[in-house]
């Protein structure tokens, strides 16, 4: 049994060691291309400051996994590689998420406003220390500091905890009115039509999956009758040749939603309304208000990838009785993989191995 137990242990080792690290993006926005290269398409974006799984490195380029699972190719330059006691350290400090609507820029701290960088909705930071006139200093993945208005930021360890504000949610959305589209894009400088849904809730605390076609499959799912929905429900559209989700919106009042198609606009679900797009057909909504916490709908205080997620306590305290009760194996180490799916699994294998052999030696 004991041969068992250090075997399970060696193949977690294994597993966790085909995740190359983590990191996080150094830059205002990182790029995800479908394959290693500029030249590839652009399939998502990711902010300042968010958290990234590090899988393969290809010619400079990273293969990366988002929080919401999502992955892509990120060139190198964008990227802060953390080893696990930073990002340990990271997951613990006092950050801040910038909310203002509109890209902002941090300031150097020497007095003189020297730029530092230019900063979107939904990028994290450190919290250095309080200054005059309602700044705030921060740190970058980088190392650089700077500072911005306290007005900008929220305390992320707040964020999330609640329902989201619906009416926050669109007032977001209709501000970005006339914003150009963007395939791939996530930031308030241009987005595709689930960047606009996924950069309005990240405002609020809520991680939402990346594509309409995942984001239909969350929340209270509605049908289509328009009627029965409510401000910050997720309106999507399908294909009429296939009947495959191609398209998502923001709803609002009245039958009337936003959503990003060339630019960031108005449109209505009423027929008879001048702001009804006929090739735009309803196909269903998901209500995110009521359901956080579901599967796809997470709230960032939740996310292991930005707060650190204990071991369950039976486990802990489990493995530390085996490890002072077995001198024989020292350098036995539980590491945690960053794939929770492969950790609860594994875990679970380990907790029952574990618990044999205490009760037969």
């Amino acid at each position: 049994m004991k041969r068992l137990f250090i075997q399970l242990f060696a193949l977690l080792s294994s597993v966790t060691s085909l995740h190359a690290g983590e990191g996080l993006v150094k830059i205002a926005t990182g790029c995800m291309r479908a394959t290693p290269g500029h030249s590839s398409e652009l399939v998502s974006q990711a902010v300042m400051g968010t958290p990234l799984r590090l899988l393969d490195n290809e010619n400079g380029w990273w293969l990366v996994e988002t929080p919401e699972g999502y992955q892509g190719y990120m060139i190198s330059t964008s990227i802060q590689p953390v080893d696990s006691l930073g990002m340990h350290r990271w997951r613990e400090s006092a950050r801040v998420m910038f909310t203002d609507v509109y890209t902002g820029r941090i300031v150097s701290t020497d007095g003189r406003g020297t730029p530092v960088s230019d900063i979107h909705s939904g990028s994290v930071l450190e919290v250095t220390g309080y200054s005059v006139q309602d700044s705030i200093d921060v740190k970058l993945p980088d190392g650089r500091t700077g500072r911005l208005a306290s007005k900008s930021v929220s305390p992320l360890g707040s964020m999330g905890l609640t329902d989201p504000d619906t009416d926050a949610v669109i007032n977001m959305a209709r501000r970005l009115m006339g914003v150009s589209y963007l395939w791939g894009g996530t930031t308030p400088v241009a987005m595709d039509c689930s960047g606009l849904a996924k950069i309005c809730y990240l405002n609020q605390g809520i991680i939402l999956l990346r594509d309409a076609s995942q984001q239909a499959r969350t929340g209270l799912i509605l049908g289509s009758d328009y009627h029965e929905y409510q401000k910050g429900d997720l309106v999507f559209f399908k294909s009429a040749t296939k009947g495959n989700i191609v398209h998502v919106g923001i709803y609002d009042h009245d039958g009337l939603y936003v959503h990003s198609s060339g630019r960031v606009k108005v449109n209505s679900l009423d027929p008879e309304s001048p702001l009804y797009i006929p090739s735009n057909i309803l196909a269903s909504a998901c209500r995110i208000k009521g359901n956080i916490g579901t599967p796809g709908i997470t709230p960032i205080t939740l996310s292991p990838a930005y707060f650190n997620v204990k071991a369950p306590a039976s486990l802990s305290a489990t493995i530390e009785k085996y490890r002072t009760e077995a001198p024989q194996a020292p350098n036995l180490k539980l590491k945690r993989s960053p794939d929770p799916n492969i950790w609860q699994i594994m875990g679970s294998v380990l907790l029952e191995s574990t618990r044999e052999y205490l009760t037969t030696h």
